[in-house]
C-alpha cells in the first residue's frame, strides 16, 4: 500500500485529497497546509496533518502537491531529495529550467514526477485518440468565469496550457510559428487570449482561452477527410459528422438553410478523471518504472511561457515581443 501525502488543501488540493481517501491501492496518511483551519476539510480519520510540509515527507512514499505555482519548485525539489515520488498540479513551475532540474533530479533518484494534466485522462479524449488520423484543422475553446484565486497566472497558464499540451501531444510534426492576441479584463494578467498554432505537416490548430466569460465551456473539435469530430470535455461526450450536406429552401417570404449529416455518437466510458490520474501515479510509484514525461511535460510548458513573452507578460534576454502586448 503505497502511504499518500496531500501538500495544499487549497480547491485542487481539498479534492486531491477527497479521491485519494477512496483509492484502493494507497492510503491517505497526511496532509500539509499553513492554515490550520483547513484541516477541517479532512474527513479522513486518523490523517496526520501539520502546518509545515518537511514534517510530512518522512511519513509519506508519494505526495501530491497542490500548492501556489511560485511554491512548485521548492517543495517538489525538497520532496525529491527527500526521496518522495511527486505529482504536482500544473503549471509544473515558474521556469523552463527548474523543470528540467526537476526531472533530472528525478531520473537521478529513480522517482516518478508527473504533471497534472487531467485532461489527458478524460474518457472523451482517451477515445479521439483511436479515430484521429491526418487532421488539418483543430478548434479547442476552454471558458469560464473569472476566479480570483488564480489571478496571478495569466489565462494561458492558467487554462489554455490544458490545450496546448493536448495538441502537442496530438499532432506528431513539430510547431513551425505561432500568432497570438490578448486582453485583460478582470485582472491586470491576460485574460482573454486566442492562439493560432501552425505545424510543420501545415496541420492548423486554433485555441480560445476566457476566464471572463458567463458560461463555463470546455470543447474541441477535429476537422479531417470526411470527418468532422466533436468532443465536450465536461460531459466527456464524443461524436463523428460525416456526409454533410445542405440545401437553401426559398419560400415566399423567407430563405431557410438547411444541413443534414450521419452523426455517430462515440461510447465513452466515462469514469472521474482526477482518479484516474492519481492511480496512473500510484501504478507507476508501485511498479518502480518511474515512467516520468519530461519531454513532453517541459514541451507545453516551454510553449506557454513563450505565448506568454509575445503577449508581454514574460521576458527573455534573447527576444523581445514581436506582437503587441496584452492589451
Amino acid at each position: 500500500m503505497i502511504k499518500l501525502g496531500v501538500i495544499g488543501l487549497g480547491h485542487m488540493g481539498t479534492y486531491h485529497a477527497s479521491v485519494s481517501a477512496a483509492l484502493p491501492s494507497a492510503q491517505l496518511v497526511g496532509v500539509a497546509d499553513a492554515k490550520q483551519e483547513n484541516f477541517q476539510k479532512i474527513k479522513v480519520p486518523n490523517v496526520f496533518c501539520t502546518t509545515d510540509y518537511q514534517e510530512l515527507l518522512p511519513r509519506v512514499d508519494a505526495v501530491i502537491i497542490a500548492l501556489p505555482t511560485d511554491m512548485h519548485y521548492a517543495v517538489a525539489k525538497a520532496a525529491l531529495l527527500a526521496g518522495v515520488h511527486v505529482l504536482i498540479e500544473k503549471p509544473l513551475t515558474r521556469t523552463v529550467a527548474q523543470a528540467e532540474e526537476l526531472f533530472n533530479i528525478a531520473a537521478q533518484k529513480g522517482l516518478t514526477l508527473h504533471v497534472g494534466h487531467v485532461e489527458r485522462f478524460n474518457g472523451a479524449l482517451q477515445e479521439l485518440k483511436k479515430i484521429i488520423q491526418t487532421p488539418y484543422l483543430i478548434e479547442m475553446q476552454r471558458v469560464g468565469p473569472f476566479v480570483p484565486r488564480v489571478a496571478h497566472d495569466s489565462v494561458i497558464l492558467d487554462l489554455m496550457i490544458h490545450d496546448l499540451d493536448i495538441i502537442l501531444n496530438l499532432v506528431p510534426a513539430p510547431l513551425d510559428h505561432f500568432n497570438v492576441i490578448g486582453k485583460k479584463i478582470s485582472s491586470t494578467n491576460c485574460d482573454i487570449a486566442s492562439v493560432q498554432l501552425v505545424f510543420a505537416d501545415d496541420t492548423l490548430a486554433t485555441i480560445f482561452s476566457s476566464r471572463a466569460s458567463q458560461i463555463k465551456s470546455r470543447s474541441m473539435s477535429v476537422h479531417q477527410e470526411r470527418e468532422f469530430i466533436h468532443l465536450n470535455f465536461a460531459t466527456q461526450d464524443l461524436s463523428i459528422h460525416r456526409g454533410a450536406a445542405s440545401s437553401i429552401q426559398v419560400g415566399q417570404d423567407q430563405l431557410r438553410y438547411r444541413q443534414e449529416a450521419l452523426i455517430e455518437h462515440i461510447f465513452v466510458y466515462k469514469d472521474n478523471p482526477l482518479k484516474l490520474e492519481i492511480e496512473h501515479f500510484i501504478n507507476a510509484v508501485k511498479s518502480g518504472a518511474a515512467s516520468n514525461r519530461a519531454v513532453e511535460d517541459t514541451a507545453a510548458l516551454r510553449l506557454t511561457f513563450d505565448i506568454e513573452e509575445r503577449l508581454g507578460l514574460r521576458w527573455s534576454s534573447a527576444s523581445l515581443p514581436a506582437q503587441a502586448p496584452c492589451l
